[in-house]
């Protein structure tokens, strides 16, 4: 992961995150933003793509639709929090940003009719030309977790956010994203971890709780049946509202 107050390295984003009070596009980032005014203009209003992807080459997308692709596009140009996980062989691009799967199943319904002509949009030759032909979302990918881990290769990863989903595990154990304000407390769980994972408040225990993201893996082999999921960690820090902070000892383990 990256360090703190950084933005990606791809020319446009600025140097160092910086206040943006009059963001329009991307508010969710204006208290500290990667991005000025001018750099998400072309977000207003109906989008045919940014970011040297096409997104209308199947026809205009509806506008749920499109409104997810926007907040991945936000949280790319804009958070202060997407240095973090740079790609260890591309400044400018992302890798294994943990996702919520409840946020990767609702893009997929929600996009699941519209139309697309590449798998992956970094890497397809597709994506350029079109070439495969138009297919619906649900037709190119299997589910929202196929969705996220492959449209972007692999800048996305998904985390299970509900209790015995896929893999078994009676909750979360790992912090996730849905690129929504919540991510704020998400983000702030991760600092407590990376600053003192062994802090423990219990005194208001039923307070919803915020996970931080579980530290990358090694290398990662994808499969069906085994999604790159978040493993338990050994030192699971927790951010409940009202900043009391939690951790919770049990078990190890293991761009865009």
């Amino acid at each position: 992961m990256s360090h703190e107050g950084a933005c990606l390295r791809d020319g446009s984003h600025k140097a160092t995150p910086s206040p943006e009070p009059h963001l329009k596009q991307c508010s969710l980032y204006r208290e500290n933003s990667c991005c000025s005014e001018t750099g998400v203009q072309d977000l207003s209003g109906p989008v045919s793509g940014v970011d040297n992807s096409l997104w209308d080459k199947c026809g205009l997308l509806s506008p749920l639709c499109e409104s997810f692709l926007k907040r991945f596009a936000c949280f790319y140009r804009c958070s202060p929090d997407a240095a973090r996980w740079t790609h260890p062989h591309r400044d400018s691009s992302l890798k294994a940003v943990p996702l919520c799967h409840s946020f990767c199943r609702d893009w997929y319904e929600a996009c699941k009719m519209d139309m697309t002509c590449a798998r992956d949009w970094t890497t397809d030759p597709r994506g350029q030309n079109c070439s495969g032909g138009c297919v619906p979302y649900q037709q190119m990918y299997q589910h929202g977790r196929d969705l996220c881990e492959s449209l972007w290769a692999d800048a996305f990863m998904t985390v299970e956010d509900d209790p015995g989903e896929e893999d078994g595990v009676e909750g979360h154990s790992c912090g996730c994203l849905t690129l929504s304000p919540s991510d704020r407390e998400v983000i702030a769980a991760l600092r407590v971890q990376e600053g003192d994972p062994e802090e423990l408040d219990t005194t208001k225990s039923g307070l919803p709780q915020y996970r931080a993201p579980c530290p990358p893996a090694g290398p990662q082999t994808r499969s069906a049946t085994a999604p790159p999921q978040a493993r338990r960690s050994s030192a699971k820090a927790v951010l409940r509202k009202r900043s009391v902070l939690t951790s919770d000892m049990e078990g190890s383990g293991s761009g865009f």
